[in-house]
């Protein structure tokens, strides 16, 4: 299978807004950063086009997006002229230890083919994270790759059950027809690294279709596609005493 072609993919990323199945992603994250009191400086790792770095905008934080693709960067620039969006390197962040209060990721992990892989980009995320401050990761469930959904076609023979973690799965993005490999892991995967890599799990999120989010769900009514990850960087032993 054809890795993902970025250059040809950033104009259909970008026509795709948070609607239909990707709306439940983003749903509850007003709630999760007002409640938590999240606020400051945010870092989009892995923001493609931009469209979830507008999005942490509307919330009242200052945004970096950052990712490796310069196509991709070059349309989240085109989208939103005044964001701030810098290209990085597979690896380092360039960014001191301890400069962002939330560091957000969404569908990004699942492209992390290797288990060191996805530890390092996790690892990176801490990294720049101010003690005490949160990450948010937003992922697929593995329920999503056997699923009916209003947004996404899974119904490939790389995805049959039973899945085993660093298989090869695909995804088609629907109505653009854009097809992607990615990775699947398993939520103990993503567990023991965020555990492995000094973050606190504090809470995570399965959104359901709601009748009132006035969509016609398909699976979503009653399995969740997504799963969002709330965590927290364990802050020193001298502010906690």
């Amino acid at each position: 299978m054809a890795t993902h072609d970025y250059t040809r993919l950033a104009s259909q990323y970008a026509r795709r807004g948070l609607m239909n199945s990707d709306h439940l992603a983003f749903r509850e994250l007003p709630e999760i950063v007002s409640r938590l009191d999240i606020h400051g400086d945010a870092l989009d790792h892995g923001c493609g086009t931009g469209r979830s770095t507008r999005f942490l905008q509307t919330l009242g934080l200052r945004v970096v997006g950052v990712d490796i693709e310069a196509s991709m960067l070059a349309r989240a620039r085109k989208e939103d002229p005044s964001g701030k969006y810098r290209q990085v390197a597979v690896g380092a962040l360039p960014f001191a230890d301890a400069s962002f209060d939330l560091v957000f990721s969404s569908y990004v992990i699942i492209e992390m083919s290797t288990r060191p892989a996805l530890e390092a980009f996790i690892s990176e995320g801490v990294r720049v994270l101010k003690p005490g401050g949160h990450m948010i990761v937003v992922t697929n469930t593995p329920e999503f790759y056997g699923g009916r959904w209003v947004s996404c076609d899974v119904d490939f023979p790389e995805n049959r059950a039973p899945l085993h973690s660093g298989q090869r799965v695909r995804v088609r993005l629907m109505p653009e027809e854009v097809e992607l490999a990615d990775t699947f892991w398993s939520d103990a995967d993503y567990r023991d690294v965020f555990a492995r890599t000094g973050l606190a799990w504090l809470e995570e999120h399965r959104p359901l279709g709601l009748s009132n989010d006035g969509i016609v769900w398909r699976d979503e009514a009653h399995t969740a596609p997504y799963v969002v990850y709330v965590l927290a960087a364990a802050r020193p032993a001298s502010s906690i005493l």
